[in-house]
């Protein structure tokens, strides 16, 4: 089989995106599939699968062209994974998305939440959910909510939409409690925050995170979170917000879902038992891995 992707993975703290792409290569490429990237559209190669991960155009393709190598072949499927619906400030992306979803032959979404978010009426709607890889998965463990309790967090993009003004008033009611917040990732540059670290290299973040008892998300409507995927699996139980899309799929079981910061609040006062009960019980498993395939037995399914 011969599989276009029309972006490259990205190597070190970036989006969740590149990290299901890098897991969807490496399990092609593990299967002894052939696998080509954006620029390599201009050969003269028949695809099976264009793999669709991002619309957008890039300096060596956009949606067009993929529409083009499709015609060239009628065995080719074009499969779109629609990981961003412009929820984050981007309306246009989210026009975009309504237009080439009609044009792929498969969608993947990485949450129901997506799906019925864009409200397609395609035939073929798939999905599957994120996982982190496996490096975050550790096996059962016996941790107990400390005294103050220290909480965290972490985003690789500074979008306001991922819910800073939460961690801003957070931080502030941490400087007067017995309470403690981490912030880990890229924030806007006039945000000031108590105890911040910069990006990390998985490796650096799978030793960080599990120094904390509890992980905080305040991001909306997110497609696919991958961040809170990554807390589950090192063990933390989750506090996120009822407006979270997918991360209230991803965290149903692991986590508390709070209104507004009053509601947040009182659960880090009042529910300390809550928490180490979840945190008790907390044994995420699934993988990158686990994820990949099936992204790869799909592909097969087409061909």
């Amino acid at each position: 089989m011969k599989i276009l992707f029309n972006r490259r993975p990205i190597a070190g703290p970036w989006g969740g995106g590149s990290k299901v792409l890098s897991a969807i290569k490496d399990e092609c490429l593990n299967r002894n599939y052939n696998v080509f990237f954006e620029e390599e559209i201009q050969l003269d190669i028949n695809f099976d699968i264009i793999f669709c991960m991002d619309p957008r155009p890039t300096q060596t393709t956009d949606f067009n062209k993929l529409l083009l190598k499709k015609n060239k072949n009628s065995r080719s499927k074009i499969v779109q994974r629609i990981g961003d619906l412009g929820t984050h400030g981007k309306p246009e992306l989210f026009e975009l998305v309504k237009i080439t979803s009609q044009l792929s032959d498969i969608l993947i979404f990485p949450s129901l939440w997506a799906k019925n978010y864009l409200n397609s009426q395609h035939k073929k709607c798939f999905v599957i959910q994120n996982a982190p890889l496996k490096d975050f998965i550790i096996q059962k463990h016996n941790r107990t909510i400390s005294n103050p309790l220290k909480i965290v967090s972490h985003h690789w993009s500074n979008n306001q939409l991922k819910g800073f003004d939460i961690y801003k008033k957070l931080d502030d009611y941490c400087k007067v409690r017995n309470t403690k917040f981490t912030f880990i990732g890229r924030k806007p540059d006039n945000l000031q925050l108590s105890n911040y670290i910069n990006p990390l290299s998985v490796e650096d973040l799978i030793l960080e995170i599990p120094k904390h008892d509890v992980y905080i998300t305040a991001s909306k409507n997110e497609a696919g979170a991958n961040h809170v995927l990554e807390a589950m699996a090192l063990g933390l139980p989750i506090l996120y917000h009822k407006d979270g899309g997918s991360i209230n799929e991803y965290c149903q079981n692991y986590g508390i879902a709070y209104d507004n910061f009053e509601d947040l609040i009182f659960i880090i006062e009042n529910r300390k038992e809550d928490l180490q009960n979840l945190s008790n019980n907390m044994l995420y498993q699934r993988s990158s891995r686990d994820m990949a395939c099936e992204y790869v037995n799909l592909f097969e399914s087409l061909i």
